[in-house]
């Protein structure tokens, strides 16, 4: 787990985990994280956690059979796994199944990571109060910067042509513009807006290819709106959130 300090923000990464449950904004997640990896000759390593629960009621017959169940399904998600990530970038990976839950797991495996991607379905309204976002969860909890992507978005190796910054109820600090605006140049393309969130719907960012978003760590989990909540609920472009104390 990561430590509460938010770490600095360093780029190019050296190393890149992506988080997949094996849908479209997972695969998108994969191949943004490839392209990002190839240009810095990162390591990428490509992860999947779920949580195979052992039922309170089993005999030690019975948990001795799950064990070697668990231990085909992991073979098998492992190949799986290959197979989807090399589907969706040429870049080398490594492959990692995880047994827990996947936020903790998550935060587990990319605690030496420089860089954290992963999908999101964007779930707002109801289903997020009930069911929770992982890529929320992730986002608040992380101390390293956290790339979202949903499925639909521009080509991955377009990510930083047009790169959008938004704040909160201010526009961002003046360190993080001059950051996303080296890591803008280094990749050839610019900043094209620096705004407060209310940004998210104008035509800059809807011409954007990447929205760069300062993310407190920790503070309100489940208010109806935050700038946290607004930019996965939001903004449909790949979301890079710089994490702040």
């Amino acid at each position: 787990m990561t430590d509460g300090t938010a770490r600095a923000f360093t780029w190019p990464p050296k190393t890149i985990v992506a988080a997949v449950d094996f849908g479209e904004a997972s695969a998108r997640a994969i191949g943004l994280a490839g392209v990002i990896a190839a240009g810095a000759a990162a390591t990428l390593r490509v992860l999947h956690a779920e949580r195979f629960e052992v039922p309170p009621y089993f005999t030690p017959a019975q948990i001795e059979r799950l064990e070697d169940e668990r231990r085909e399904a992991t073979a098998e998600l492992t190949t799986e796994l290959t197979r989807f990530a090399q589907a969706a970038t040429t870049w080398p990976t490594s492959i990692v199944v995880a047994d827990g839950r996947p936020v903790d797991m998550i935060l587990d495996h990319a605690a030496d990571a420089d860089l954290l991607v992963l999908g999101t379905h964007g779930r707002r309204g109801p289903s997020r109060w009930w069911l929770g976002s992982v890529a929320e969860r992730i986002v608040r909890a992380a101390d390293m910067p956290v790339l979202v992507t949903r499925a639909e978005t521009a080509p991955p190796a377009d990510l930083f042509a047009r790169v959008v910054i938004v704040g909160d109820e201010a526009a961002p600090t003046a360190a993080t513009k001059a950051r996303v605006e080296a890591l803008a140049t280094a990749h050839g393309g610019q900043i094209v807006a620096s705004d407060a969130l209310a940004a998210c719907g104008s035509e800059a960012v809807g011409a954007a290819t990447l929205v760069v978003v300062e993310a407190p760590r920790g503070g309100s989990r489940w208010t109806l709106s935050d700038i946290v909540t607004d930019a996965l609920g939001h903004c449909a472009h790949p979301v890079l959130f710089i994490p702040t104390p």
